[in-house]
């Protein structure tokens, strides 16, 4: 588990700030694996409605699922936002 507690931008933050309450795990960085760090389907579901709330996208389950790094399902929610606004 990489305990880095700098962020690339502030969907970095949000992202991972989200599966750490999520998991109740503060050492969870920007680099980790979701899956690997104790992240299942059901936490999935749970982190796309909060994740949802904060951006206002749909959809974001699956995203979590086919990008499980931290720093990749930024990227992407990231890429989603920009399209959408």
């Amino acid at each position: 588990m990489t305990v880095d507690s700098e962020f690339r931008n502030p969907m970095d933050e949000l992202v991972v700030g989200k599966v750490r309450e999520l998991l109740g795990n503060p050492a969870i960085g920007v680099g980790d694996d979701f899956l690997a760090v104790g992240g299942n389907s059901i936490i999935a579901v749970r982190l796309a409605q909060a994740l949802r709330q904060e951006l206002g996208v749909s959809r974001i389950t699956g995203i979590i699922l086919k990008n499980p790094l931290l720093s990749d399902l930024s990227d992407v929610l990231s890429e989603l936002v920009g399209e959408t606004s």
